[in-house]
């Protein structure tokens, strides 16, 4: 239950609020990206973080949180490859938390909640009712090779970012 919970809250967020939203990806709009981290960043601890790794690709940035979103919803919901999902979706919500709750209890709300939730994807894994669940002996069950091979996919799409903003 958790996990189609947890996955529709990222789908929702993935397709209607951005991908299906007009305005996120263009400049011209008052609900740009750019401008959601432009203004998450001013009261943020990590706003150096954001000003050098989002903000200078915010449509690149944009496109990848919505694949992201969308990938995680999808992965959660049928219970695929959920280590390597909630892993990933851990640093988002550490990502979103940190640039954001400031601005308010929703904010702060929703991703400290969800970063709980993906910590007991990451340690328990999906167990009924899932495609992880169909080879209980493999490697899908491996908590550090799930967490390491997010880590370092993670850290892969900041440093590209990082980079592309040079």
């Amino acid at each position: 239950m958790f996990r189609l919970i947890a996955g529709s809250i990222w789908i929702v967020a993935g397709v209607l609020d951005k991908l299906l939203n007009p305005g996120f990806l263009n400049p011209d709009s008052t609900k740009y990206v750019g401008f959601t981290i432009q203004y998450f960043a001013e009261g943020s601890p990590i706003k150096g973080f954001l000003y050098s790794v989002a903000f200078p690709n915010p449509v690149l940035t944009g496109e990848l949180v919505i694949i992201g979103e969308i990938s995680f919803g999808v992965l959660f919901m049928s219970g695929m490859l959920t280590k390597l999902a909630s892993t990933c979706a851990l640093y988002t919500n550490l990502i979103y938390f940190l640039s954001a709750a400031w601005t308010g209890a929703t904010e702060y709300g929703i991703n400290l909640l969800l970063m709980g939730v993906d910590l007991y994807f990451l340690v328990n894994g999906a167990k009924r009712l899932s495609i992880d669940s169909m080879a209980p002996e493999s490697p899908l069950w491996s908590t550090k090779l799930w967490f390491t091979a997010g880590s370092v996919l993670y850290l892969l799409v900041v440093i590209f970012l990082y980079l592309k903003g040079l």
